[in-house]
């Protein structure tokens, strides 16, 4: 009898560590049952097509199924958004953020405007590392960026902080061209209505996925004057690099900075403080999403631009070293930025 009872207290205590065991991982498993989890993306165009592809994709990687809701918040180019997602949403994963790009250097650029740290998100990964360029009208009066140096061509974009409005600034301050820089629009959405309306002649920090969403290059409805890249893309080969202009060492390094935001357009993010296993949860099917033939298949039918996915490891490894900057750098970027007055 004390055998028999010995040998039950002891299954009963490998049953008791095995519970123990699974228990984390099926609470994991189990927490997004029935729920509801929101996207709040940072734009429109191209970025709200991403995000509702990731809401409808992303919840058949997801242990429970969760359904899946895009909430657009646009606002001072992505730090609306992601100053909700570190100061009112959940930090349970049910809130997730689709941002710019530009969110990724805010803190050193706007210090006194973004109240967040990135190196305290949660980087799911980066959807795409699509091109940004400068496009101008067909009526516009300059059709080249040479013309830009000696002829004013006004260009707009949502506010400071975003690709738009700074690099309209390092072009106008650092390379001497003749920008008139018109800010103010919520989306560049917006911004592409104030072109057809002549508001505008043109933006210089739009993605060549955004303009190809629509029908303007194959109306010749705009021409393409410049790009950011380290490299020409393969689709605009003839298009000038951006960087070419940079006269100095440290216009180069301050172009280094614009280039990781610009390079990592489409950045998926949870708010600090959820959980380690659920944030790893999330990252894995935040792949799987990027390699789902359905989704990738949707991306091309959407004309969307898509190279190179990058892992919430990969994309945090490159996020904390633009955070070391060195301090002089961003002094310089903070002083040409600085003295840009709205309008002027």
């Amino acid at each position: 009898m004390m055998l028999r009872n010995a040998r039950l207290t002891g299954f009963a205590a490998a049953f008791t560590l095995s519970l123990a065991a699974q228990s984390p991982a099926s609470a994991q498993d189990n927490f997004y049952a029935g729920k509801v989890v929101r996207f709040v993306v940072s734009g429109g165009g191209a970025y709200e097509a991403y995000a509702r592809l990731f809401a409808q994709y992303m919840p058949n990687y997801i242990p429970g199924k969760p359904a899946m809701i895009v909430q657009e918040m646009p606002g001072g180019g992505g730090i609306r958004a992601a100053s909700f997602l570190n100061t009112v949403a959940p930090k349970d994963g049910t809130v997730l953020g689709a941002l710019h790009g530009s969110v990724i250097t805010a803190p050193l650029l706007q210090p006194g405007v973004a109240d967040f740290d990135v190196t305290k998100f949660n980087w799911l990964g980066n959807a795409s590392r699509d091109a940004y360029i400068g496009y101008v009208t067909k009526s516009s009066p300059v059709q080249s960026l040479e013309e830009a140096k000696t002829r004013e061509l006004i260009v707009g974009g949502t506010s400071l902080g975003s690709n738009g409005i700074d690099m309209a600034i390092i072009g106008r301050d650092l390379f001497g061209l003749k920008f008139k820089i018109i800010p103010g629009y919520k989306t560049s959405d917006e911004t592409k209505l104030a072109m057809e309306r002549g508001e505008i002649n043109g933006t210089v920090g739009s993605t060549w996925g955004s303009l190809k969403a629509t029908d303007w290059v194959q109306r010749g409805a705009v021409k393409v004057i410049l790009q950011h890249g380290a490299k020409p893309h393969p689709e605009l080969l003839n298009v000038p690099l951006f960087g070419d202009y940079a006269k100095t060492d440290l216009d180069r390094q301050i172009l280094d900075v614009m280039r990781v935001r610009g390079e990592f357009t489409r950045p998926y993010v949870a708010p600090p403080g959820v959980p380690k296993e659920r944030v790893e949860m999330l990252r894995t099917a935040f792949m799987q999403v990027v390699r789902d033939p359905g989704f990738l298949a949707d991306v091309a039918r959407r004309g969307l631009e898509f190279d190179s996915p990058t892992s919430g490891a990969d994309l945090t490894a490159e996020i904390e070293r633009v955070s070391r900057t060195p301090p002089e750098t961003i002094a310089r970027l903070l002083q040409v930025l600085g003295s840009f007055n709205d309008g002027k």
